[in-house]
């Protein structure tokens, strides 16, 4: 209960102060629908898009994700899951670019994993594609001596950025702007950064954005276009290791 009503109270403070969220998205939710923070989204009212979607995060953990988005936001009800052991462009990769061994371990690997969330947003007739993402921790089978910063696997940024979902958030389109709002299990300085790792060079490159510790709301433009800019970004103090990292994303 204590995380729904810090949540509650930071919305409050946010709408009161003219600052209205638009997207509200919340990781290592319960494993479906329910409990005390879903119930709080409920109970925003009819200016947010009820009630809120659930989408699972697979893997051991058993928890799953919610979004909720202001009226003037649409494409809600496009928020799944997003399977990349089911993704016909990264299984393209994988067969041309792994032995027939790392291919069997790759699949046992996206088996297990934890996948991210997404949904296909528009906001005031521009485009924005939606990852979330519980990333997974601790070393993977593929990328078996690599490491990054903040302690996520290797691997999942292997699979997640050789996959079709990546190249639709990297490539939005013209006037349009992808957003990933996620704990990626890594620190600020390992975005865009280089890892020494000839198979993964750098993870999430060209992404920018705001950071707190393992937390992220990052943006990418279409090639060429202009960079967006975070603005009154800050986080607020909640229950457990994480804070709820709040920003404006103007573009």
């Amino acid at each position: 209960m204590a995380g729904a009503t810090a949540l509650h109270e930071v919305i409050n403070y946010l709408v009161g102060t003219g600052w209205q969220p638009h997207v509200i998205a919340i990781q290592e939710a319960n494993s479906g629908s329910g409990g005390n923070i879903y119930a709080m989204l409920a109970g925003l009212g009819g200016a947010y898009n009820q009630p809120p979607v659930h989408a699972t995060e697979g893997g051991s953990g058993g928890r799953g994700y919610l979004l909720i988005t202001h009226n003037s936001v649409v494409g809600q009800g496009t928020f799944a899951r997003t399977d990349l052991g089911t993704d016909w462009v990264l299984q393209q990769w994988i067969k041309a670019s792994l032995s027939l061994p790392a291919q069997k371990i790759a699949a046992d690997e996206l088996a297990q994993m934890r996948m991210p969330a997404g949904a296909a947003l528009a906001f005031q007739g521009r485009n924005v594609p939606f990852l979330t993402w519980h990333a997974p921790r601790g070393p993977g089978p593929i990328l078996s001596s690599a490491t990054l910063k903040g302690g996520a696997n290797p691997d999942s940024y292997l699979f997640l950025q050789n996959s079709g979902v990546y190249l639709a958030l990297a490539g939005p389109g013209v006037n349009n702007l992808a957003i990933i709002a996620a704990d990626l299990n890594i620190t600020v300085d390992q975005i865009n950064a280089s890892t020494g790792i000839p198979a993964l060079p750098e993870v999430l490159d060209s992404w920018t954005g705001v950071s707190d510790n393992l937390d992220h709301i990052i943006g990418h433009p279409q090639a060429g276009q202009p960079v967006p800019a975070f603005q009154n970004s800050g986080n607020f103090l909640s229950v457990g290791t994480h804070r709820i990292l709040v920003s404006t994303v103007v573009w």
